[in-house]
């Protein structure tokens, strides 16, 4: 009769009636004098320690029946991953599939801890684990680390076990709504990565020279809500009519606390030379949608050229052949001679040829 179990085949002979499961007080002595018997002659025919094979006889299924001879083992098979057990007295024969399971230098948990949890120094110990050909894990590691799943005492410390953390930031102290938060009022608490919402994924930096949105009591888990960041903008200082061209009179850079439009100037060099394409109320932040850039020189317009020879600097005036802003490389025409040459924009109105 043949019966195939799980990871296991069972082939009987002798047995009377069909599979059934051993009681409580035969099946784990007679088994275990299997699997012992098993791992002491598959060790050395494979060439590895008896502790290295594992027997995969764990199906509560499987009969092992009491054996008054010696166990007689061999490979039936070519691959070494089946082993035939044979017993003369009373006679009977399992087929049992073994696997080879190396030890190495790992670590092990020295309590039970739940999920969550932020593994310490203490919380791990050195021990014999089971070898994994694509993970060895050093202590760095994994203290620090936050645990993905509840674990046990002794059980093998694994990467999949492992999540990674994130600071989040807590107040020390209650902090009135507008009071400047500072490094002293507030403290890091280390957690999982999954467990922190997006608003909570602060920096110190973010925290540090920010006001209050609102009153915190002490032990506030900190989020982007809770504070005016301090952000730096340039404002319109007075009413700036359409079509006007935008000047320094005009505007000004100054630290905003809060929330501004994604695609707000933040400095007066990025301004650039530009005309204002709506009306702009005064103490409005600027933005880019707001304004339409301005060419620092025309195509048709005379500009200054500088041209620059050692300690002698030539200034003549020239047409441009085209447009460009600042930066930019273009082609003039000398009024006089006609001759056309490429010189760099400076400024409005101004180029450079070295």
């Amino acid at each position: 009769m043949h019966c195939f179990c799980s990871a296991l085949w069972l082939c009987c002979a002798g047995f009377p009636g069909s599979l059934q499961a051993q009681p409580a007080a035969e099946f784990p002595s007679a088994k275990e004098q299997l699997v012992t018997a098993l791992q002491n002659w598959a060790g050395p025919e494979i060439g590895v320690s008896a502790a290295a094979i594992e027997v995969l006889a764990d199906d509560p299924r499987l009969i092992v029946r009491n054996c008054e001879s010696e166990f007689r083992f061999s490979f039936p098979f070519s691959n070494r991953n089946t082993v035939s057990a044979r017993c003369d007295t009373p006679s009977w024969r399992l087929t049992l599939r073994i696997q080879i399971v190396e030890s190495t230098e790992g670590f092990v948990f020295v309590e039970n801890f739940p999920a969550g949890t932020i593994i310490g120094e203490n919380d791990i110990e050195e021990a014999m684990v089971t070898r994994d050909a694509f993970e060895q894990l050093e202590r760095s590691d994994i203290v620090g680390r936050a645990l993905s799943a509840a674990v046990s005492a002794g059980q093998q410390v694994r990467g999949s076990l492992l999540d990674e953390t994130i600071t989040q930031y807590e107040t020390l102290t209650e902090i009135v709504a507008g009071a400047t938060i500072t490094g002293s009022m507030i403290q890091g608490v280390e957690t999982r990565y999954r467990n922190i919402p997006l608003g909570n994924r602060l920096a110190p930096s973010d925290i540090e020279g920010a006001k209050a949105a609102t009153d915190l009591p002490a032990g506030t888990v900190l989020s982007r809500a809770d504070l005016l960041i301090p952000r730096r903008a340039v404002f319109t200082l007075s009413l700036i009519g359409r079509g006007s061209l935008l000047s320094a009179e005009l505007l000004q850079e100054r630290i905003h606390y809060g929330e501004l439009p994604r695609d707000s100037i933040t400095s007066l060099r990025d301004l650039g030379r530009a005309t204002a394409i709506r009306q702009l109320a005064p103490g409005q932040p600027v933005r880019y949608s707001d304004i339409r850039p301005v060419p620092a020189v025309s195509k048709g317009e005379i500009v200054e050229l500088t041209v620059t020879r050692g300690a002698v600097t030539v200034t003549i005036d020239v047409e441009a052949t085209e447009q460009g802003f600042i930066g930019d490389q273009i082609e003039l025409r000398n009024i006089e001679s006609g001759r056309l040459v490429n010189a760099i924009v400076t400024g409005p109105g101004t180029v450079r040829r070295d």
